[in-house]
């Protein structure tokens, strides 16, 4: 009897306050449906991140080339999204997304993964609404059916925390620098645009046809 090989496996480290998080997830999924692929969520804190491995970019050193950059990324942002299918609402301020991400740990380990992360995607980026509220997220987490006393544990568990520490650690230590970073094995993807080659590369893997730009004439 022919033995049914295992799906393939892309690895997801994503932070619920990063748009291009939300936009390589949606994409993601996609891809997962069309390729058969499993998505294994890590969520990881990105400002964590810098902490632990460094320095940032300073616009500040020019003003004027950093205000060009930034009108570029939010309008390059929006565009993406339109292709996407979403919507994408810029919070005024920076989030701190650990209450979210910790929650995700436990949704993750309750079998509720997807649906959480889809969840709260959209609460901040659709809904406006600030996760990193411990009573939003619990509020969300409620909303597709998961126990909010569960909820509640992980927000202020040690468990979730050193969690989300494994991940940021290991995202680093595999040559991570920011999210969303995507692993097939060790061939590291980073950012949402990469998707495609993501699918290019799980269609080759499984001998299914995938036109790629300039293979068309061939």
């Amino acid at each position: 009897m022919k033995q049914v090989p295992e799906p393939p496996v892309v690895e997801f480290f994503y932070c619920c306050s990063c748009p291009s998080s939300y936009l390589a997830f949606v994409r993601l999924r996609e891809t997962a449906l069309r390729t058969g692929a499993n998505v294994a969520l890590r969520p990881v804190v990105a400002r964590w991140l810098d902490d632990e491995d460094g320095e940032t970019c300073d616009a500040t050193a020019s003003p004027a080339r950093g205000a060009a950059a930034l009108a570029y990324s939010i309008k390059d942002l929006t565009d993406w999204a339109r292709f996407c299918g979403v919507h994408i609402a810029l919070p005024a301020e920076h989030v701190y997304a650990e209450p979210a991400q910790r929650g995700a740990v436990a949704a993750i380990e309750a079998g509720r993964g997807l649906p959480y992360v889809a969840a709260m995607f959209a609460a901040l980026f659709t809904d406006k609404l600030d996760i990193s509220d411990r009573n939003v997220v619990i509020d969300v987490a409620s909303s597709i059916e998961i126990s909010r006393a569960s909820i509640a544990e992980a927000l202020e568990s040690g468990h979730a925390a050193s969690v989300l520490r494994r991940n940021t650690a290991e995202l680093l230590k595999r040559r991570g620098f920011r999210t969303p970073t995507m692993f097939i094995g060790d061939d590291i993807y980073v950012g949402h645009e990469r998707v495609p080659l993501i699918e290019w590369s799980l269609m080759r893997s499984a001998d299914q046809p995938f036109i790629a730009p300039g293979e068309h004439s061939r």
